[in-house]
């Protein structure tokens, strides 16, 4: 029972190694982005996995992304939901060109930020340093934050970004949206 509940403590705290280290060795240009609440979760670890797994099967081609093709979307055509799921976002895989399209659901300013930070900061920690470059990049049409992550031998790219949406009442909401392709 001692050994259980000792495992278990040990898991829930690789998300805070791994996090800490990846802030730790952070750039100047993502001091904004270390201004966020960057408390681990069980979900954080699962997310970090899922997110290491993809990079490394759009950095292999087309035939690696074949085990993430779940059931048929209803909501997306010519598209398979993402199967594993990266939790706090909705995730869809094209059946023709194999890229991964994720999106979280509406989220206030602060919420998308902290969503932001943590893909960035995951990515960062799962991603190997010797291939894999991350950089903050202009925002593109809609979005007001921008990163991209680019594998230097296969010319896979994970773009992460913040879009702006009028709320219904008039309150600013943002969703965050992570895109994943080969070249």
């Amino acid at each position: 029972m001692k050994i259980s509940k000792i495992f278990v403590a040990g898991l829930l705290l690789i998300p805070t190694i791994l996090l800490g280290r990846a802030a730790a060795s952070g750039e100047g240009s993502e001091s904004q982005e270390k201004s966020y609440n960057l408390q681990p979760s069980i979900e954080t670890g699962e997310r970090t996995s899922t997110l290491r797994d993809l990079a490394l099967a759009i950095s292999s081609g087309s035939a690696a992304m074949a085990p993430f093709h779940g059931s048929q979307s209803e909501d997306e055509e010519n598209k398979d939901n993402f199967i594993p799921s990266i939790p706090g976002m909705q995730c869809y895989i094209d059946r023709i060109l194999n890229y991964v399209s994720c999106y979280s659901s509406p989220l206030g300013s602060g919420e998308a930020g902290n969503l932001f930070t943590r893909l960035i900061f995951e990515l960062k920690s799962a991603l190997p340093a010797d291939r894999w470059a991350g950089v903050k990049r202009e925002p593109v049409i809609d979005s007001i934050q921008g990163y991209l992550y680019e594998d230097q031998k296969s010319d896979a790219h994970i773009d992460i970004d913040v879009i702006a949406q009028a709320g219904l009442d008039k309150s600013d909401l943002y969703i965050v949206s992570l895109f994943a392709w080969t070249y």
